[in-house]
């Protein structure tokens, strides 16, 4: 109960950091420490799990009994109760928040963490239950540990696809669509004129920017879906303004692609001007939403630590 409690709080605390703005030393924002709780509570549900199940293990070899099994079985089924009305809160808010019939926990590894430890705390009353049951009507006190291993396999079990996408997001992994729309982008920077090449190339997904196109996606949906039935029995009458605006709207598709930071190292060659191609540099990714720091070396200075001034 108080690693539950404690990985709420870090929970909550991430949730609060990661609203804050932009500072200088964090000129993108703290949407990692989302992410950073995220993986932490996966890999701290990954080692309750082993905890439980190395108890467990030594219990049924020990053959150790179970007592007060009455009073256990009363705690427990208050125990379960209170869990059911965590997890039901759990969703109503966070389903409220995206809108009804969604799930998005998986947009949101804090969420998605602090909800694993809620549900890791039910699935242990709901074990305890089960167990104590069998033991009254058995004897046999091995279903408690036996319980014990199975809840533990499932909890570590759900864990592993948080940890396996949170970590993916630490270390800077790109989707493999944005990855293809990146590599596509780069190789229309080599063409841009005055650039001989690029080196170093770091890129990542925005996440306060993603996270803030997905709250305007779901208003935007709402919008259009109420713009729509207010609108259903004028089809003759505004036949053709109903066409421009579908048409405007096919042209809002960049708008709504991941937003993508980076950096990258420009070779410019020997008489092109640095001020320019570096603004055409940048002008380019924009266009592609991709907000990168662009540094630009002529070819043959060499004065970069990469060394891709030197490259021809």
């Amino acid at each position: 109960m108080f690693f539950d409690c404690l990985a709420l709080i870090v929970g909550l605390c991430a949730a609060v950091m990661s609203k804050w703005p932009p500072s200088p030393r964090f000129p993108h924002g703290y949407g990692k420490v989302d992410t950073l709780s995220g993986f932490a509570n996966g890999i701290f549900l990954m080692i309750i799990s082993i905890e439980i199940i190395y108890e467990a293990v030594e219990r049924l070899s020990a053959g150790s009994q179970m007592h007060r099994i009455s009073e256990l079985l009363v705690v427990s089924v208050a125990g379960l109760a209170v869990n059911l009305v965590g997890i039901f809160a759990f969703e109503h808010g966070h389903g409220h928040d995206h809108g009804h019939g969604h799930s998005h926990s998986h947009g949101n590894e804090n969420m998605h963490g602090i909800f694993l430890h809620i549900l890791a705390d039910t699935l242990g009353s709901v074990a305890v239950v089960i167990s104590t049951v069998l033991v009254h009507y058995s004897g046999w006190s091995g279903f408690d540990p036996i319980a014990s291993c199975l809840i533990a396999i499932l909890i570590f079990a759900s864990a592993i696809p948080l940890v396996s996408s949170t970590a993916k997001s630490l270390i800077l992994t790109l989707p493999a669509d944005v990855e293809y729309n990146v590599r596509d982008t780069l190789a229309g920077v080599s063409t841009l004129r005055g650039v001989v090449g690029y080196t170093v190339p770091k890129f990542w997904l925005d996440d306060t920017a993603a996270s803030s196109a997905h709250d305007h996606d779901h208003s935007s949906h709402s919008h259009d879906h109420h713009h729509h039935h207010h609108h259903h029995g004028h089809h003759h009458g505004h036949h053709h303004h109903d066409h421009d605006h579908d048409h405007d709207h096919g042209h809002d598709h960049d708008k709504h692609s991941p937003h993508v930071l980076g950096v990258i190292h420009v070779i410019a060659s020997r008489g092109a001007d640095l001020d320019d191609v570096r603004q055409r540099t940048v002008n380019f990714l924009r266009e592609r939403n991709m907000d990168i720091l662009v540094q630009v070396e002529r070819e043959g200075d060499g004065r970069c630590w990469c060394g891709g001034g030197n490259r021809v």
